[in-house]
């Protein structure tokens, strides 16, 4: 069973560590949309 603490001094540490998870999904999302834009591989080239 999940506990739930509604203790409002843990909300900043919480809002922190969301905002961080943002940020995260936010630079996977532009590596990977980087990553397929990218219409040459070096590897294809070699082989």
């Amino acid at each position: 069973m999940t506990v739930v603490l509604n203790d409002p001094s843990l909300w900043p540490v919480i809002s922190y560590f969301r905002g961080c998870s943002y940020f995260e999904v936010a630079c996977l999302t532009a590596v990977v949309y980087d990553l397929s834009t990218h219409d040459t591989n070096a590897y294809r080239e070699n082989y």
